[in-house]
């Protein structure tokens, strides 16, 4: 699959809860190896949008296509925490490389390379509930990047991040787009967004008001 080629297509989608529209109708496209951006305010869509690529929610109308080996291999960071604090971050990670079908060898490497990649060896075997915000954010993202995705959704990661974490997990999201990965980043933060996006989608009440390339004005 070359680089820009589209992996996930959607046309016309909606979503409704109950007798409102709260997403669409919308149609976009995403391509490999790009970090597309999600801009808006509370309750515009973006977290609805982001559920609805992976497959944890589905459209109402419309139709989402993407390729089996892309629907196999996507990370889902979502905004609340998926830690257990009572544990320590290598027994985190080694229960979601579990859950992923991670076994022997392959576990222990892909679990040291990560926390090695989110800068967290030195506090491995130390518990999450004495974690930082921005180490439990950064921790957070190691779990997802265990299935090796290509198809990388973030929703908001950066919450509550001290700038160091900010700093690792914006550089990880562009070594991802540089070996293909397309990553979709949600943020509040325009100075996050258009550092490292290459498109920028602002949503509002959930339609699309803008979609413009880095450094374009809206």
């Amino acid at each position: 699959m070359e680089q820009n080629s589209p992996i996930c297509t959607l046309q016309e989608i909606t979503k409704r809860h109950g007798s409102s529209t709260v997403l669409g109708p919308l149609s976009l496209v995403l391509r490999r190896g790009e970090i597309f951006g999600i801009r808006g305010a509370n309750g515009a869509g973006k977290s609805t949008l982001l559920k609805l690529i992976a497959g944890i929610a589905k459209a109402d109308s419309g139709s989402i296509q993407m390729p089996a080996e892309i629907q196999k291999a996507i990370g889902y960071v979502p905004q609340d925490i998926a830690l257990y604090e009572g544990l320590s971050g290598r027994h985190n990670l080694e229960f979601w490389a579990g859950i992923y079908g991670l076994r022997g060898a392959q576990k222990k490497l892909r679990i040291d390379w990560l926390l090695q990649e989110v800068g967290l060896s030195d506090k491995a075997d130390v518990r999450v509930q004495s974690y930082s915000g921005g180490m439990r954010r950064r921790l957070n993202l190691a779990a997802a990047l265990l299935v090796t995705p290509r198809l990388l959704l973030l929703d908001e990661p950066t919450v509550g991040a001290d700038v160091p974490s900010v700093e690792v997990m914006l550089s990880i999201m562009e070594r991802m787009r540089k070996q293909g990965v397309t990553v979709v980043f949600i943020s509040h933060r325009d100075d996050e967004l258009e550092r490292v996006s290459d498109r920028i989608l602002t949503l509002e009440k959930g339609k699309i008001v803008a979609l413009h390339k880095r450094g374009e004005a809206r």
